[in-house]
C-alpha cells in the first residue's frame, strides 16, 4: 500500500516536472530588435507612438521584450540595413524605404511576405497605396504615412514686405532676390545629409523635365545627363552661386535647416510636409509657432510635363525579416506589431502629433474631427490642387545610383563640379547598375 502510494506521488511530481518545464519553455521570452529612426526632439513624437505600439505588443503576445536601435535614416538605408542585409543579420523589424530598397530585399528573399498577414488582420484593402512596397504582387512593407514636398515660409515676413506667394519660377528667385538685399538668407538648408538638398533638385528636375522622367532612369529610357536635367541643376547651381543657400551648408544637420528659419534667419525652406510638427510645437518654434505657411514650387515657363505634381506619395515605413517566419512567437509579434501600428486611432495620431499624412483610408468624418493646424491643411489644400503625385528618385533608382547622386550634389554646392561633369558621372553610374540587373 505505501510503495502503491509512493508510486502515485513519484508519478504526480514527474508529471508536474514536466509540465513546468513544458510551459517554461513555451514562455521563455524573447527579445526582438526594431530599427527605428526616430531621433532628435522633431521625431519625438513619432517615438512615443513607437512605444506604445510596442507596450501594446507586450500585453498580446506574452514573452516578448523589445530593443529599441535607434539609427540616422541615412544611416541606416545607405550603411548599416545594406551590410545587415548582405550578412542576413537584420534586426526582426526595421525602418525601410519603398521602391528599388523594396525590390532589391525582396528578390534576395530577406524580407518577410506581409500578404497572408494584412488578409488575415483584414488589411488588405485599408491602404491607400502599397505599389512602393509590392514586389511581384507580393507586400513586403508598410507606410507609416504619407508626406509631400513644398515650401515652408515665414508669413509675418511676407506680410510685412508685401511679398505674395509665387506662382513661377520666376516670381520664386524675384522673392529671393528682394529676401538677399535685405541681408536674409532666401532658403533655408542643411545639407550634410545629401538627401535633404536632394528634395529641392528632384522636384526642380521634375519641372524641367517632366515627373516621369525619372521613371526611365533605371530602364535607360531616360538619361540623367539629357538636356532638362542639365537645365534643371545649372538654374540650381545658379542659386548656390547667388548665395541663396547659407554658406557652410554642407557642414550643417538636417534639423539646422528649420532652426534657420524659426530664427529667422532664413525666410523660406524646401522640406517634407512632416515638417509641420515642428511649427506647432512652442518649445521647437517659439516665436515662429503657427506663423509658417506653406506653398509647391511654382511652374518652370517652358517646362515639360505636370507643373503641379507633386513630390509625394507613401515611401516610408517598416518592413520585417524574413527569419521571423520561423519563430512561432517572432511571428506573432511582427502580427501584433502591424495590428496596433496600423489603424485609425495611430494615423489619426500621428496627423495630429505629427503632421505625418495618413496612408492609410481612414474614416472622412475621422479626418474632419483631427486636430489638426492650419499649417496642416494649407498642405494637404495643396495635394487636392496637384495633378498627382510622383515619388522621389530614391525610391526608383538602385543604390548605387543613390550614392552618385548624393556625392554629386554635394560636390556641386562645394564647387567642386559643374551640372554637366556631374549628370555625365551619375548617368555611367546608372549604366553599370542597369546592366546589372539584366
Amino acid at each position: 500500500m505505501k510503495k502503491r502510494l509512493l508510486l502515485t506521488m513519484l508519478s504526480s511530481v514527474l508529471v508536474a516536472t514536466t509540465v513546468t518545464s513544458v510551459v517554461g519553455a513555451a514562455e521563455k521570452s524573447v527579445t526582438l530588435v526594431v530599427r527605428h529612426t526616430q531621433l532628435g526632439e522633431a521625431k519625438q513624437q513619432r517615438l512615443n507612438i513607437l512605444n506604445d505600439v510596442l507596450k501594446a505588443v507586450k500585453k498580446d503576445v506574452s514573452g516578448v521584450e523589445f530593443k529599441l536601435d535607434g539609427v540616422d535614416s541615412d544611416v541606416n538605408r545607405k550603411e548599416k540595413l545594406r551590410s545587415e542585409m548582405a550578412t542576413n543579420s537584420a534586426p526582426a523589424i526595421f525602418d525601410l524605404f519603398g521602391g528599388a530598397d523594396t525590390q532589391l530585399y525582396a528578390s534576395e528573399g530577406k524580407l518577410l511576405d506581409l500578404t497572408p498577414i494584412l488578409k488575415e488582420l483584414g488589411l488588405q484593402n485599408k491602404f491607400i497605396s502599397l505599389g512602393e512596397f509590392t514586389v511581384d504582387g507580393k507586400v513586403y512593407g508598410l507606410p507609416i504615412g504619407g508626406f509631400q514636398e513644398g515650401y515652408f515660409y515665414n508669413k509675418p515676413y511676407f506680410a510685412q514686405n508685401k511679398l505674395q506667394v509665387p506662382k513661377t519660377l520666376e516670381e520664386l528667385e524675384k522673392l529671393a532676390e528682394v529676401i538677399k538685399k535685405n541681408g536674409k538668407t532666401p532658403f533655408a538648408q542643411a545639407s550634410k545629409q545629401a538627401w535633404v538638398a536632394l528634395m529641392t533638385a528632384n522636384t526642380l528636375w521634375s519641372r524641367y523635365a517632366g515627373p516621369d522622367i525619372t521613371y526611365g532612369f533605371a530602364t535607360g529610357k531616360t538619361k540623367w545627363n539629357s538636356p532638362d536635367m542639365v537645365a534643371a541643376f545649372t538654374k540650381y547651381s545658379d542659386w548656390v552661386k547667388k548665395g541663396y543657400f547659407k554658406k557652410g551648408e554642407l557642414g550643417l544637420e538636417y534639423a539646422e535647416q528649420r532652426n534657420q528659419l524659426i530664427r529667422g534667419e532664413a525666410i523660406m525652406m524646401y522640406d517634407g510636409s512632416w515638417a509641420s510638427s515642428v511649427f506647432a510645437d512652442v518649445k521647437q518654434a517659439g516665436k515662429m509657432t503657427n506663423q509658417v505657411g506653406y506653398f509647391p514650387m511654382p511652374k518652370v515657363s517652358n517646362g515639360k510635363g505636370s507643373q503641379t505634381a507633386v513630390n509625394g506619395g507613401f515611401s516610408n515605413g517598416y518592413g520585417f525579416s524574413a527569419k521571423v517566419k520561423g519563430n512561432a512567437k517572432q511571428l506573432a509579434a511582427v502580427k501584433s506589431f502591424i495590428k496596433n501600428m496600423y489603424n485609425d486611432e495611430m494615423q489619426i495620431r500621428g496627423l495630429e502629433a505629427d503632421g505625418v499624412l495618413p496612408s492609410m483610408k481612414v474614416d472622412s468624418a475621422k479626418i474632419a474631427k483631427a486636430k489638426v493646424s492650419d499649417l496642416v491643411k494649407e498642405i494637404i489644400a495643396v495635394g487636392n490642387k496637384a495633378s498627382g503625385a510622383f515619388p522621389a528618385f530614391d525610391a526608383l533608382v538602385q543604390p548605387d545610383v543613390n550614392t552618385a547622386i548624393s556625392e554629386g550634389i554635394q560636390k556641386l554646392i562645394g564647387g567642386k563640379t559643374t551640372p554637366k561633369k556631374m549628370l555625365d558621372d551619375v548617368q555611367e553610374v546608372q549604366e553599370e547598375a542597369n546592366e546589372e540587373a539584366e
